[in-house]
């Protein structure tokens, strides 16, 4: 089996080449994002920030969990669905160097294997849920599946992966998302480095044979129409006017600046938005910035650049 990898929220794991982030969001201070394979969701990655000093052990978080699912039992009964939580197995796991459990059981017929450990390097109490087809053929993969997991960097220099269906990408750690969006018609992800003004938005379209139909002009109308207003309504700032020129037969590049005293409050959107035949996708990246911030902007803008122009915008595979 070729697996590839996933990043997400600074999470990377090795999964399967059909599974793909599906939804992701947070309840009462819990967030999570799902992975689904092309029948259903496979597995969901919880976790909660918690500080070192106030750090939960794998047995208390544990008994939160089977009693939460005790709780959301207690509803279903009220609406006639019956179903109880049984225990299966418990062992205890070490996950990149923090101990943990492993833990399986059932919720009626429904088997599931749960993961659970306390991330003291970047402060996480995480939680993994994975749905297997058959409990004895599953855990051999979910163990698998942990020893890939990562969940904290080595390293400040390390990047981090991000997932975005098409392709990976790789930014610095303290890039942080603000905004996704992914859909058949468009998708994209919004970055923002958050002690400085930069703002990084890669987007692509549906089918390219399609949009460009539509958009009789080309690449330039179909980011105007599309990338760009989304990513200045999400912003709730107006952009500047862009002028565009030719970098070679199939991209183009823009570049606007905003008038502000002093010079370097002026926020500039640049970029570039081509046609990728081999994708078949219109593709667009982009920074807003801070002129004084023109150096990080400028050097984020082209890593990214030079990553989907080579093989990182492919899932990486490693045989399993």
């Amino acid at each position: 089996m070729e697996l590839k990898r996933i990043g997400w929220r600074h999470f990377e794991f090795a999964a399967p080449l059909d599974w793909d982030i599906v939804a992701e969001g947070s309840s009462r201070g819990v967030f999570f994002f799902r992975v689904s394979d092309k029948y259903r969701p496979r597995l969901e990655v919880r976790w909660e920030r918690i500080p070192f000093e106030k750090a939960v052990g794998p047995e208390e978080m544990l008994k939160l969990f089977k009693d939460e699912w005790e709780r959301r039992l207690k509803e279903y009964r009220k609406r006639g669905v019956k179903a109880e939580l049984k225990h299966v197995y418990k062992e205890e796991i070490s996950v990149r160097g923090h101990e943990g459990l492993l833990w399986a059981f059932r919720v009626g017929r429904e088997a599931a294997l749960a993961a659970l450990w306390y991330c003291e390097k970047s402060e996480r109490a995480v939680t993994l849920v994975y749905t297997p087809e058959r409990l004895d053929e599953g855990l051999p993969f979910f163990r698998k599946l942990l020893e890939s997991f990562k969940c904290h960097y080595e390293s400040p220099s390390e990047k981090a992966l991000w997932s975005l269906l098409l392709f990976n990408i790789y930014l610095p750690q303290n890039y942080r998302l603000s905004a996704a969006r992914f859909t058949a018609a468009l998708s994209y992800a919004i970055f923002k480095k958050p002690e400085e003004y930069v703002y990084l938005l890669v987007g692509y379209s549906g089918l390219a044979s399609t949009i460009l139909r539509r958009y009789k002009k080309g690449v330039k109308e179909w980011f105007e129409k599309t990338l760009k207003k989304e990513f200045g309504s999400g912003l709730k700032v107006p952009l500047p006017k862009l002028k565009y020129e030719e970098e070679d037969k199939t991209k183009l590049k823009f570049r606007g600046e905003s008038f502000a005293i002093p010079r370097s409050r002026r926020r500039v959107f640049s970029g570039r938005v081509w046609h990728d035949e081999q994708l078949n996708r219109v593709l667009a990246v982009a920074t807003l910035y801070e002129l004084r911030y023109e150096e990080e902007a400028v050097r984020v803008l082209g890593d990214v650049l030079k990553q989907l122009a080579g093989p990182a915008r492919s899932p990486i595979t490693a045989p399993a």
